[in-house]
């Protein structure tokens, strides 16, 4: 297996990730430039991302925000119509009642009825609406939030490789003790940050293969065993979530 070890500081300083038996280095000084060079242009390159994946979050958080500001506006708004027509109603009735009373109408109370009838089926096919339009707005603003995410996971394995193994993990914790020849595909550059041992230590039968697929995304994580596949790709993960919000709102409407 593999052995990766990676710099954890630009000031010299280095972390052994795992812990090989021996080290050795050689004492080439004309080489230091380079990979000072080297170790200063990753810092800026990290640094860059870090800035990105900040700012992503917080336009994220922004994006959102206005979102259901928005959506609360046009909530408020369209409770307030309803409460003028429900005023409008009890004018009308009042208005009506009084005309027929003045004009002595035989048929008076046939036309407060029929007035009455219709406002209630104006209020009825407005609150109908009302519900249509937050049961929308609610599934816009899930909608927008599962994009935002995408977008915040692709910064932030740009800058935090190690969260590949999370991933690994949660997807090898559907595995049981029936599946043989794991197979774990992951994006080729984050192939040097699986941590293998931590995950041997959990598979009984250490028949374990991890394989780099560059058809995946970098959050992707697909696992093969004898007994199938198990999908674990990031767009899938998110469409679960989002299915799971969208039921949400369609339970409370």
């Amino acid at each position: 297996m593999s052995k990766v070890i990676k710099a954890s500081q630009v000031t010299g300083k280095f972390k052994i990730n795992q812990n090989p038996k021996t080290l050795s280095f050689e004492n080439n000084s004309e080489d230091q430039p380079s990979k000072s060079d080297s170790e200063k242009k990753k810092s800026r390159v990290i640094k860059k991302q870090k800035k990105i994946l900040s700012q992503a979050e917080k336009d994220a958080q922004k994006i959102i925000k206005e979102a259901e500001k928005k959506a609360e506006a046009v909530i408020k708004e369209a409770e307030a119509e309803k409460e003028k027509i429900l005023a409008e109603k009890d004018e009308i009735y009042k208005s009506t009642k009084n005309e027929a009373r003045k004009e002595g109408l035989a048929d008076a109370k046939a036309e407060i009825e029929k007035k009455e009838k219709q406002l209630a089926e104006l209020i009825s096919s407005f609150e109908e609406e009302l519900t249509r339009e937050k049961s929308r707005l609610r599934k816009d603003v899930i909608e927008l939030a599962v994009k935002i995410a995408s977008i915040v996971i692709d910064v932030k394995l740009e800058t935090e490789h190690d969260m590949i193994n999370n991933i690994i993990s949660d997807m090898l914790s559907k595995v049981d003790d029936n599946h043989r020849d794991i197979v774990v595909r992951v994006h080729p550059q984050l192939l040097p940050y699986i941590e293998e041992n931590r995950f041997y230590q959990h598979i009984n039968q250490k028949n374990i293969d991890f394989v780099a697929d560059p058809e995946l995304r970098k959050g992707d994580c697909v696992v093969e065993t004898n007994l199938g596949g198990k999908e674990g790709s990031l767009d899938h993960k998110l469409d679960l979530i989002k299915t799971e919000l969208l039921k949400e709102v369609e339970q409370h409407d």
